[in-house]
């Protein structure tokens, strides 16, 4: 069992029988009686909430490992969204929570890694930036004007503001996080 000093962010732990996901773990030098700290930021895997603890660097702590899986994406039925194993065709519910704005750009059969804690999916992998269609805007103009903006509907019926140049038929770069464009696809 690893000691606190050792955990990292970005790992799975156990405190007081809870899984939380490391945020940040710093160590402080500090001097005389006090000695040295551990303070970590940390995420519960089932709440979502967040809490700072701080620990003794020789506290030992437990590591879970999650495991990952590729999942094809199926269908919803509102709160839930359903994923395939491709390799053996078994399905899984997983709260459409988990993927946060995400939930927009999911398209049918599109493959995403989704971690498992025992059988609870506890997070979905997704990616910052995905590339669309754009199923309808206006004529495209080449104008000296750069910051000018027109609508556009994508081929997930989204609408969001893209430069004048882009045309019907093009595929863009959409920022998930903003649900902004980022750049035309190459």
């Amino acid at each position: 069992m690893p000691v606190a000093s050792q955990i990292r962010a970005g790992q799975v732990v156990r405190i007081d029988d809870r899984a939380y996901r490391v945020l940040e773990a710093d160590t402080h030098l500090a001097g005389g009686r006090m000695g040295a700290l551990v303070k970590m930021k940390l995420e519960d895997i089932e709440t979502g909430g967040q809490t700072e603890r701080r620990f003794r660097p020789e506290d030992k702590i437990e590591l879970i490992d999650l495991e990952k899986k590729r999942l094809s994406y199926l269908y919803s039925d509102g709160e839930t969204l359903y994923f395939m194993d491709p390799s053996t065709y078994e399905q899984y519910p997983v709260p459409a929570k988990l993927l946060g704005k995400y939930v927009e750009f999911l398209k049918d059969g599109e493959e995403l890694a989704v971690e498992f804690l025992g059988e609870n999916p506890v997070r979905v992998l997704t990616p910052k930036m995905v590339e669309l269609k754009v199923a309808s805007t206006g004529p495209p103009q080449h104008a000296h004007e750069t910051s000018v903006w027109k609508e556009a509907v994508l081929e997930n019926g989204m609408r969001i503001q893209v430069p004048l140049f882009i045309a019907t038929g093009d595929t863009i770069i959409v920022d998930v996080e903003a649900g902004r464009y980022h750049d035309r696809a190459r």
